[in-house]
């Protein structure tokens, strides 16, 4: 275990200009970059050509999308442009792997919703798996899943490691395990972080990531909800989490810094963003072994996932996300939004689970979003 560490690198000139110094001293082993992350009419900088450009050739360069909306239970022309982007994304530059979130998205417009849960069931696990063997079949890399950071209740996150697993097997994938994301679900549901990490398949873990966030109030609840907002300095405990987790994950091979571009407003900012990464790259410096950090060359073998014609729907399933999506969306009052949730139409979901403080927060997002 000699894991790259690296950023992911964000467009906006707040970022670059905080970034800067750390790439001029060849701090920056690896870039992962969000390819969906820039509409499709706006024009990339020149810079970030030219950056995605350098790691490609050297082999430094990850994918890692947003906008697929893996376990939507209806495919839209979205997620076929989706794939069209990434099949002309990955002739253009010579990325090591693609990754994707572990989620539907709230929202049809492209660049905008926020992920939301789904019920670990057969259905799920079905369309999620023809989403992961279409995106392999189109980037021919290996594929991994981020760990998702919002749930409704004890039972989400206690069960998604295993989920995960699964969801993966087909392509023969991987997990990011996002230690910020395992932050908020153990302040969020009192659960110890070291307990839920270990709920994950550690073995099937290849990259990890660290960032920050920031604390919401909700009035449901006198605690205050942690949010995996990316636009804060790291927690001291999620550093802490970092040294204890990298001697379980026996083949993780990168480390990545994350924060939001348009969140680096002072020069305090700018110090605190340098001052993370490198405390990110101190740690895995002083757990690398004494050799060399060599990755494996990416094996071109001709990846071909029987898939059928039309991608694997389900209009139950649709009906369920868009009951969900619509209840959080046009409701204020929390206790309303509760009664209303407790409904057999999403029996699946175990709604007599959910937290009212994670669905007060869950209303927030889906309005800020949709």
């Amino acid at each position: 275990m000699n894991p790259w560490v690296g950023i992911s690198l964000m467009p906006e000139a707040d970022f670059i200009e905080a970034a800067l110094p750390l790439f001029q001293n060849g701090e920056v082993d690896v870039i992962e970059w969000s390819f969906d992350t820039i509409p499709p009419k706006v024009k990339e900088p020149e810079w970030l050509k030219l950056l995605l450009k350098e790691y490609s050739q050297n082999g430094r360069l990850i994918g890692h999308g947003v906008h697929y909306s893996l376990l939507k239970a209806v495919w839209d022309s979205n997620q076929d442009k989706w794939l069209k982007q990434l099949a002309t994304e990955v002739k253009k530059y010579n990325y090591r792997h693609v990754t994707e979130h572990f989620a539907f998205m709230t929202s049809d417009d492209f660049h905008k919703g926020t992920p939301l849960p789904v019920p670990f069931n057969k259905t799920t696990l079905a369309i999620g798996q023809d989403r992961l063997k279409r995106l392999q079949n189109v980037s021919q890399l290996p594929i991994g899943i981020e760990n998702l950071a919002f749930a409704f209740s004890h039972a989400q996150i206690k069960e998604q490691g295993e989920f995960l697993k699964k969801l993966i097997e087909p392509v023969n994938g991987f997990l990011i395990l996002d230690l910020h994301n395992i932050y908020c679900q153990s302040h969020n549901f009192k659960v110890d972080v070291v307990k839920l990490v270990n709920s994950y398949p550690l073995d099937k873990v290849k990259e990890i990531h660290i960032s920050g966030g920031s604390w919401a109030n909700v009035e449901s609840s006198k605690n205050k909800v942690r949010r995996d907002t990316h636009d804060e300095a790291v927690p001291e405990e999620v550093f802490e989490l970092l040294k204890e987790v990298l001697p379980l994950c026996k083949n993780v091979e990168y480390v990545i810094f994350e924060r939001l571009g348009n969140t680096i407003k002072t020069q305090k900012d700018k110090l605190q963003f340098a001052k993370d990464f490198r405390q990110v790259k101190k740690i895995v410096l002083s757990q690398r072994k004494k050799e060399e950090n060599l990755l494996e060359e990416i094996t071109k073998t001709k990846i071909d996932h029987k898939v059928s014609l039309n991608p694997l729907e389900d209009e139950n399933l649709r009906k369920q996300q868009q009951f969900i999506i619509e209840t959080l969306l046009v409701n204020k009052d929390v206790a309303k939004t509760i009664q209303l949730l407790q409904n057999k139409k999403i029996n699946s979901w175990q709604p007599e689970l959910w937290t009212d403080y994670m669905v007060e927060t869950g209303m927030v997002l889906v309005k800020k979003w949709n």
